[in-house]
């Protein structure tokens, strides 16, 4: 009985192992769900990597834009500085003027903007003829000059308009226009630079 009884267990025992489930494999619908989150994954890595790239863009390009109108305008200072006189040039058109300042009988520096408004031009002129030249990376959409009375001095001044700028994509919403003055005396070395900085919107 015992022997008979060890032989029943051998076989429940065999025909319960026969019967544990088979491992299955990966099935095709979970392949493409894990494709799919991938690819979503993948999509939103990236645009965030552009939209990172072009805000960091933007912002070394301001830096740079301000760190020139830094130059320009201690520049400005100086040729007002040693001018003896300046005069102001119409330009082809409404927005941009040209200031020449006479240095000597012979030597004069002309202030203007390039055609494509995306620079201004310093250049320096002897009988007529360009002998040294500046670029500044400036992109303004309006140069104008004025020249006036004060005490006796000539106190020029520069007017710089930036282009609209777009601080939401959203339409609607109204652009900022930057205008940056720059004031300094003629024939004054060392004088008194004033900026002032206005804001309009549009």
């Amino acid at each position: 009985m015992n022997k008979l009884k060890q032989a029943n267990s051998q076989t429940q025992n065999t025909s319960s192992k026969n019967t544990n489930p088979i491992p299955k494999g990966v099935s095709l619908i979970e392949m493409l769900l894990v494709i799919s989150l991938m690819s979503v994954i993948f999509t939103v890595a990236i645009t965030t990597l552009g939209l990172l790239m072009r805000v960091e863009m933007k912002g070394t390009a301001r830096i740079q834009e301000t760190l020139n109108f830094q130059r320009l305008s201690r520049q400005f200072r100086e040729d007002a500085g040693l001018a003896r006189k300046a005069v102001i040039i119409a330009g082809d058109d409404n927005k941009s003027d040209q200031l020449k300042f006479e240095i000597e009988p012979d030597t004069s520096i002309i202030y203007s903007k390039n055609k494509a408004g995306n620079s201004i031009l310093r250049s320096k002129q002897q009988l007529e003829k360009v002998i040294a030249s500046d670029e500044f990376r400036i992109s303004v959409e309006l140069l104008q000059f004025q020249i006036e009375k004060k005490n006796n001095r000539e106190l020029v001044s520069m007017l710089l308009q930036f282009f609209p700028e777009e601080i939401h994509d959203n339409q609607t919403v109204k652009k900022t226009t930057k205008i940056l003055k720059v004031e300094s005396l003629v024939s004054q070395k060392h004088s008194l630079q004033n900026r002032m900085e206005i804001n309009n919107s549009n």
